[in-house]
C-alpha cells in the first residue's frame, strides 16, 4: 500500500515539475516579445538573465536524471532565484536607460540655457541700444525745439 502511495505521489511530482517547467520559459517568451522593450533590448535583458544559469541548468539537468526526487526542489529554488535575477537585471538596464535619458535631458537643458542667455543677452543689448536711441531722440527734440524758440 506504501509503495502504491509513494509512486503515486512520484507520479504527482513529477506532473507538476513537468507543468512548473513550461510556465518558466513561457515567462521568458512573454519577456522577449513585451510591447513597450525594443527587441535587441529584450534580447540583452534575456541573455544577461539566463546566461549565468547556463551551468547550472545543466546541473539540474543531470540531477535530474540521477535522482529526480531531488532534482524538483532544487528546480523550484532555482527558478525562484532566476525570477529575481531577472528582476535585479531588469531594473539594473531600465537604471541605465534612465541615466542615459536623464545625461540626454542634462544636455539638452544646457543647450537650453544657454540658448536662452544668448537671447537674453541679446534683448538686454537691444533695449540699451533703444534707451540710447530714446535718449538722442530727446535730445535732438529739445535741440530742435530750443532753436525754434530762439
Amino acid at each position: 500500500m506504501d509503495s502504491q502511495n509513494s509512486s503515486t505521489g512520484q507520479e504527482n511530482e513529477g506532473d507538476q515539475q513537468h507543468s512548473e517547467l513550461p510556465l518558466l520559459s513561457e515567462k521568458d517568451k512573454s519577456q522577449e516579445n513585451s510591447d513597450h522593450v525594443p527587441l535587441q533590448e529584450a534580447g540583452t535583458r534575456h541573455t544577461l538573465a539566463t546566461e549565468p544559469f547556463q551551468p547550472i541548468l545543466k546541473v539540474l539537468a543531470d540531477l535530474e536524471r540521477d535522482d529526480p526526487k531531488f532534482a524538483f526542489p532544487a528546480a523550484r529554488i532555482i527558478g525562484l532565484y532566476r525570477r529575481l535575477w531577472e528582476s535585479c537585471v531588469s531594473k539594473h538596464i531600465d537604471g541605465q536607460k534612465l541615466e542615459q535619458e536623464n545625461l540626454v535631458l542634462k544636455e539638452a537643458g544646457t543647450h537650453l540655457r544657454q540658448k536662452r542667455d544668448g537671447l537674453q543677452l541679446r534683448h538686454d543689448k537691444q533695449l540699451s541700444r533703444l534707451r540710447f536711441f530714446e535718449q538722442a531722440l530727446e535730445l535732438s527734440r529739445k535741440r530742435l525745439v530750443s532753436v525754434l524758440d530762439d
